[in-house]
């Protein structure tokens, strides 16, 4: 709503026409919930949504629920995604893909289905693969490669990102990011799509290559191109940005990417959104989760990639974990930039250089005893190397957050996650051998009392019906004495 008011006010400006409804399409639709919170929260700024759905079963469901909820603007359509997508380009002003696993499939079809300057929303559940569990996977889905490390979830952010826009630049065609975020179990990004031939000369100058140190996670980013400014001259960028091994701790270097290294929000739409939630939107239930994410995003430091995480930090070097306070106030004391960001709650992301950053580290590690290792270690050589600034760790006024806003709310409920991949199930067929077993199979023994004793199966118990395997209850006569020459009538039961 709020990027379709911004184009109504652009289309103001420029003393065009009025800008006609919405046109919207769920290409991935289900049972049709999303298109029913479209069509009841967009009203009349919307004149037509197409959910769409390959399966005949789930659009019996979406007409349901379209009927149910009396949502006349919104068509059903039964088609394969992609097909559909290919034969209508241009048709529509947002395009919505929200699959089960990896979008990539449909990316292609999508950034021509949407008009230029039209919202492209694109959500991406495949984390595995995103965040580095399956690299060969996750190149062959998206064309980078992926690390695993603690910011492995903003670097999810920036390699789907980097792979709409590999897409777009085929069809002249770039893209600019809303407002992208990691939630949950998935990865969601919005983002403008623009048809320009002279931005998507200069698509290398927002992509980047990173190479994080595989010894004290030191990263550093190498841009693919770099971009004069005021011309459209693009030349290959130069590197590499380290040498052959770290100069913190010696080890080498991974190398993944490329990844999306321009902003990957824009502060003013975040900034129309938070307005939005405070009047308008004040129904809804997540507001506070919702204000909390884009406080969280327009903090971050929108030309900085990727962030440093204080427990693996301390984890490094074998000490304790330092106040985020203190050690925001010291990277501010020396002159340097620092936020957090909006996917991990102690994390870093500062434009500070490492040398900086572990230079605070070794400050404090070594005021608070951490014990010197040998210097072939990874701890040991960052501990003994000298530093190249005096850190202070004076409390500095923008080191503190507001805690009245709720930036990492906990999950809803437990085990909150992904749940089982909709579609058919057959029915199990139970064998022959398997239901003769289980009507054999005895149920486990609840109470023993329930059960008579070995004597009773013999007919020797003196206590006849009342007998239970365990002579204890009070209620039962007591028990004859035993027959001399016999054992005990406690121990044969």
């Amino acid at each position: 709503k709020q990027w379709y008011q911004r184009r109504v006010r652009a289309s103001d400006n420029d003393n065009k026409i009025e800008v006609p409804g919405l046109r919207v399409l769920e290409a991935l639709g289900a049972t049709g919930l999303r298109s029913v919170r479209f069509s009841k929260e967009l009203g009349a700024l919307a004149s037509r949504i197409t959910c769409n759905d390959v399966s005949p079963e789930a659009v019996v469901a979406m007409k349901r629920n379209i009927d149910h909820n009396d949502c006349q603007n919104i068509i059903a359509s039964t088609a394969d995604a992609c097909v559909l997508m290919c034969t209508r380009k241009n048709d529509f002003d947002v395009v919505d893909l929200d699959p089960y696993g990896t979008p990539a499939t449909f990316l292609d079809t999508a950034v021509q289905a949407v008009r230029p300057g039209g919202l492209l929303c694109v959500t991406a559940t495949d984390l595995a693969v995103l965040a580095g569990n399956h690299i060969q996977a996750c190149y062959g889905k998206y064309g980078g490669m992926p690390l695993k490390r603690v910011y492995c979830h903003e670097f999810a952010l920036r390699l789907l990102l980097s792979c709409v826009d590999t897409h777009a630049n085929r069809h002249g065609r770039y893209i600019k990011p809303l407002f992208s975020y990691k939630a949950d179990f998935y990865v969601r990004v919005f983002v403008q799509v623009l048809e320009s031939q002279r931005e998507v000369q200069k698509t290398t100058s927002r992509r980047s290559y990173v190479f994080d140190c595989v010894g004290c996670h030191s990263f550093h980013l190498q841009k693919l191109g770099v971009h004069t400014p005021g011309t459209q001259q693009v030349v290959p960028g130069r590197g590499p940005p380290v040498g052959t091994n770290c100069q913190e701790c010696g080890k080498n270097f991974y190398i993944g990417g490329p990844i999306w290294s321009d902003p990957i929000h824009d502060k003013e739409f975040l900034g129309q959104m938070k307005e939005h939630l405070v009047g308008p939107g004040q129904y809804l239930g997540t507001t506070k989760r919702m204000t909390g994410m884009l406080t969280l995003a327009e903090e971050e430091l929108a030309e900085v990639p990727l962030f440093y995480e204080l427990s693996m930090l301390s984890k490094t070097v074998h000490c304790t974990n330092p106040p985020l306070v203190k050690f925001r106030s010291a990277l501010l004391n020396a002159g340097y930039q620092v936020s957090l960001s909006h996917v991990v709650p102690k994390s870093v992301k500062t434009n500070a250089p490492p040398s900086v950053i572990w230079d605070v580290m070794r400050r404090w590690a070594l005021d608070n005893g951490a014990k010197l290792r040998e210097p072939d270690t990874v701890a040991g050589a960052l501990l003994r190397k000298q530093p190249s600034i005096e850190v202070d760790f004076t409390l500095h006024p923008l080191a503190t957050l507001d805690k009245n806003v709720h930036r990492f709310p906990p999950n809803p409920e437990p085990n909150w996650g992904p749940k089982a991949r909709a579609g058919k199930r057959k029915p199990e067929v139970e064998s022959a051998g398997n239901k003769a077993k289980r009507a054999t199979k005895k149920e486990p023994l609840k109470d023993l009392k329930q059960f008579s004793c070995k004597r009773f199966e013999m007919n020797q118990c003196d206590l006849g019906d009342g007998c239970r395997y365990s002579h204890g209850n009070k209620e039962t006569p007591p028990a004859s004495p035993p027959v001399v020459g016999e054992p005990d009538h406690e121990m044969s039961g």
